[in-house]
């Protein structure tokens, strides 16, 4: 079968598939505001993610590429079984792949020849790729995981895949065929620039007439460092994406800045450095983890070989850095991570790397600490009682050593563990 679009007078054949477009002028809600046929929404004021039984959900992310274009179902599940195990519960994932010619300079052929668009054309997605696609994204709501799926990238754009004729029916064709899905956040990776709106437009128009705003949209602009909150006042951005590509403090800063925006929107952090790209350490990964939650975001976490030699993945599924980002998830999960409020002003005097946040309710104070030195914190920020209880948190091993009982009225030096290369501090209310 075919499919036929009537764009303006103009038929546009698509091959294999049926769709009726109806040129009437129609309201279409904004995917910020909806969501109602997704697992996770945006929570009341606009910080966090909630899933669908109005519970707040923890974003522990995980970046796989080439999961549609590259593994089969039977290895998809595998890799996210593992995933799974190690507590993330959203994989970012390019729909058609990275970009064709990426795959061909490194001999990463696509699974059993199949690419996602026959001759390489939008306008001709090959049914048998997105059969198997189908396929890993209910292996994934199976599991639990989200699938933050990206429609295009710029790299389609530069080199003409993509074009102001074929976006938006490509995005309409690709959004009715996930409607139905839960699990699915829509994504784009254009270039940070005013240019790239006219191509943005047309995406984010086919998504909304495809699913009818019921899934969330972001939007993680390509090359670092830059944030989707370029277009933050858009409606249809449901929420902040950013990549730093930096091992350092920016990390913190592009997602403390994308958390001071108005109107309130929830911030990733999707894109850090990844693990081993550049001589990349674990250390560097996590710290960039504590770093984006403490400025009250989110984070995904990366492995280089995601994209270098995605179907070794059993060499590398199980490195430092993913143990560690699994610690991280628990550690959030064991406070109440959505009353975060970034604060630099609990420390007495800032110390480069080390960074602080309080709960809204003044029931505990947290701090990440990369620096050695002794530190000195304002325990006044928790409201009464008087007493209050102190731990060391591990970032290694998520192991708390209790440091001991104070009091709210004054402030209190703290020394991090000497053969530590960092450190959590939780000060909660209360004697134990």
């Amino acid at each position: 079968m075919f499919l036929q679009l009537f764009i303006g007078l103009r038929p546009v054949v698509i091959h294999s598939f049926v769709l009726t477009v109806l040129l009437i002028p129609i309201s279409i809600p904004s995917a910020a505001q909806t969501a109602d046929n997704s697992h996770i929404k945006i929570s009341k004021n606009g910080r966090y993610f909630i899933d669908e039984e109005g519970k707040p959900f923890f974003w522990q992310g995980d970046t796989e590429w080439e999961l549609f274009h590259l593994f089969s179902v039977s290895e998809a599940r595998a890799l996210l079984q593992e995933r799974n195990k190690q507590g993330f519960n959203v994989i970012q994932v390019m729909a058609t792949g990275v970009f064709p010619e990426w795959g061909q300079m490194q001999g990463m052929q696509p699974w059993e020849g199949m690419q996602a668009w026959v001759n390489n054309d939008p306008l001709t997605p090959n049914e048998d790729y997105f059969a198997r696609a189908d396929s890993i994204v209910a292996v994934a709501e199976e599991l639990g995981i989200e699938i933050v799926l990206g429609v295009y990238h710029a790299r389609d754009s530069d080199a003409g895949r993509i074009n102001l004729q074929n976006a938006k029916i490509w995005s309409i064709w690709l959004a009715q065929r996930y409607n139905k899905s839960k699990n699915i956040i829509w994504s784009m990776y254009p270039h940070a620039d005013p240019s790239s709106k006219p191509i943005i437009d047309e995406i984010v128009q086919g998504i909304l007439e495809g699913d009818g705003g019921t899934h969330l949209i972001t939007m993680h602009p390509d090359p670092s460092p830059a944030s989707s909150s370029f277009m933050h006042s858009e409606s249809w951005l449901s929420f902040n994406t950013l990549q730093t590509w930096s091992t350092d403090l920016r990390n913190y800063d592009m997602v403390r800045a994308d958390y001071e925006k108005i109107p309130v929107k929830p911030v990733v952090d999707g894109e850090a450095r990844y693990e081993e790209e550049d001589d990349t350490q674990p250390f560097e990964t996590r710290r960039a983890g504590y770093w984006a939650c403490l400025a009250g975001g989110f984070y995904s976490f990366g492995h280089c070989n995601n994209w270098k030699s995605p179907r070794t993945w059993r060499d590398w599924y199980n490195s430092p850095g993913t143990g560690q980002m699994n610690i991280l998830g628990n550690f959030f999960r064991s406070i109440e991570w959505w009353k975060i409020i970034p604060d630099q002003s609990i420390f007495v005097k800032q110390i480069n790397g080390n960074v602080a946040a309080r709960s809204q309710d003044g029931d505990w104070i947290l701090a990440y600490l990369t620096n050695p030195d002794p530190v000195t914190l304002k325990l006044d920020f928790i409201t009464t009682p008087e007493t209050l209880t102190g731990w060391w948190v591990d970032p290694l091993t998520g192991n708390r050593m209790k440091i001991g009982n104070f009091t709210v009225s004054k402030n209190h030096d703290f020394i991090p563990p000497g053969d530590w290369k960092d450190a959590i501090l939780l000060i909660k209310k209360g004697a134990e």
